[in-house]
């Protein structure tokens, strides 16, 4: 007897993620049960650029294993008035989402960008003709990267490619009936008779490695990796990050730090890796909720700063300390670390302590500025000759430190103690209170969902295990220890989502608004311990003739 026709799986060659911006959200809403479940992933986020869907696709292919893509980009980056879109750049963002689409073998459908009327009031000033030009690059280029294209216009423009009246209610939005239509057409193209898997050449150890560097490669963003002195990289000045733009020294504050305190401020400074400045805008950050649960609770004079930098490590994190952070009097400084110091040295540069992307500068300056090397007057280095030059680096540096071996496990262990350390002496010379905090991280929670267990790959998985054992044994020593017992705690969370059953972690070290909330409220805890301290011997004789009050 054949299977029910409702047990039949709907896309046959694998589980297809619908990606895009408020379109694809708008769509996958109005129709929950159709895209839940294991073979729909709904990853549409309303809002979004083209550049920022560009820094996540990768990621969301690999998190749900997805094997097939539905796509839709651009009308964000148009009908959002606080941006200055152009054809090139919307074009280039889609390109190098197809490309990645078809290096990690994922069946792709690129859809039109739904059409507006340029009549209606919400269109007044708006670009909108940049849409029927996107459709038409579209329509003529995503074949060459092995994309199907489909559409909409077909079934929601009229037949002067203005939106239907009858599906949408103010002339740029789709209703339910539009989002109907586009979601039919979509459908009998996704499941159209032929439709098959697109499998993966057979490949030797070392085209498999080259292909997983490429993947990482894409994730060098000169966006928020830009070269900063003394701390190798911070962000871009004036570049966005998820539609929040870093000040202009690099850091996601509404405005620059000033080095003079204004009175009666509290400055309260948070050094960290991407989980710092992971949140969608400033408020929902780690320091951006930390300082509003610290004004709640009475603490008016409140100003949280932060100094999170994309895939910074320890070292790199206590170098911006010394060379910067320490001239601005803060109050206290909580630096959170530990996972990129174990994540870097496996996929990016493999010497312990380096910052992930110092062998690639290193390579490149060599390559153009060696004087005694004639290729350096070469015309021009193509982009695969780029990358094989990259690679081949990586793959001697890595032979060369022993990568994955137990001593080399050992020395990267080595480097972030040897970095603590240097946190302890910055502390306590500086007279500045430094919270170490070990970050949280999946590997210690108990209650995983069905998508946190797909985060990494089992090796990878063992590796991180492993290493952060050493690292909770390391900060319950220098806990214990506190050599400078008067301005710096080293603080373990790494366990603090141990027993939480909901969803919190969408990769490794990387958590959800409300377990966001969660740290923060800890954190909170932390820095008023800290400020009811007194600082100087004189401040604690002070405190102590007035029974312990603070002034």
């Amino acid at each position: 007897m054949s299977a029910p026709a409702q047990d039949k799986p709907l896309f046959p060659f694998g589980p297809i993620l619908f990606f895009g911006d408020s379109v694809t959200a708008d769509l996958t809403a109005e129709t929950p049960p159709l895209f839940s479940g294991p073979q729909t992933v709904a990853r549409g986020i309303g809002g979004q650029s083209t550049r920022d869907m560009v820094r996540r696709l990768r990621s969301d292919i690999a998190l749900y294993g997805a094997r097939g893509l539905h796509l839709i980009g651009g009308r964000d980056d148009i009908l959002n008035r606080d941006r200055v879109p152009s054809l090139d750049r919307i074009v280039a963002d889609i390109a190098a989402m197809l490309q990645d689409a078809r290096d990690l073998y994922v069946r792709t459908w690129v859809g039109s960008i739904p059409p507006v009327d340029p009549d209606a009031p919400g269109a007044a000033g708006l670009p909108v003709s940049l849409i029927g030009d996107v459709n038409a690059w579209l329509r003529d280029h995503v074949g060459t990267y092995g994309a199907q294209f489909i559409d909409y216009d077909a079934v929601l423009a009229t037949e002067t490619g203005a939106l239907r009246p009858g599906f949408s209610d103010d002339g740029l939005r789709l209703n339910a009936a539009g989002y109907a239509a586009l979601r039919d057409a979509m459908m009998a193209a996704l499941t159209a008779p032929g439709v098959e898997q697109i499998w993966a050449p057979p490949e030797s150890e070392d085209a498999v490695r080259r292909r997983k560097f490429l993947h990482h490669f894409g994730y060098l963003d000169s966006n928020t990796r830009y070269p900063s002195p003394f701390i190798q990289f911070a962000g871009k000045p004036g570049a966005s990050h998820y539609g929040v733009p870093f000040d202009a020294d690099g850091f996601l504050n509404a405005a620059p730090i000033v080095e003079r305190k204004p009175q009666g401020e509290t400055r309260i400074l948070v050094v960290g890796d991407s989980t710092t400045i992971d949140g969608g805008d400033i408020a929902n950050t780690l320091p951006g909720r930390l300082e509003r649960i610290l004004r709640a609770e009475g603490l008016d004079s409140a100003k949280v700063y932060n100094f999170g930098v994309m895939s910074s490590c320890l070292t790199q994190m206590t170098h911006l300390i010394w060379s910067r952070l320490v001239t601005y009097a803060p109050d206290a400084i909580l630096v959170l670390s530990g996972s990129t110091d174990l994540f870097q040295p496996w996929t990016y540069d493999p010497r312990p302590g380096h910052p992930y992307n110092a062998f690639i500068t290193q390579r490149l300056y060599d390559h153009f500025f060696d004087t005694h090397d004639p290729r350096a007057r070469e015309d021009g280095l193509s982009y695969e000759a780029l990358i094989t030059l990259i690679y081949e680096e990586l793959k001697r540096l890595r032979a060369e430190v022993g990568w994955q071996s137990p001593g080399w496990e050992d020395a990267i262990i080595h480097h972030y103690a040897l970095a603590a350390h240097r946190l302890t002496k910055l502390s306590h010379d500086h007279q500045v209170p430094i919270v170490s905090v070990l970050q949280p991280t999946i590997l210690r929670k108990r209650h995983l969902t069905e998508a946190e267990r797909g985060v990494a790959s089992g090796a990878f998985l063992a590796y991180l295990d492993r290493q952060y054992a050493k690292l909770e044994a390391f900060t319950a020593q220098l806990a214990a220890r506190r050599p400078y017992r008067r301005t710096f705690t080293a603080l373990d969370l790494s366990g603090i989502f141990r027993d939480r059953e909901e969803g919190t972690f969408y990769d490794i070290v990387h958590y959800d608004d409300p377990a966001r909330e969660i740290v923060a409220t800890r954190l909170a805890v932390e820095v008023r311990r800290l400020l009811a301290q007194p600082r100087s011997p004189m401040a604690r004789v002070r405190r102590f003739l007035t029974g312990g009050r603070r002034r």
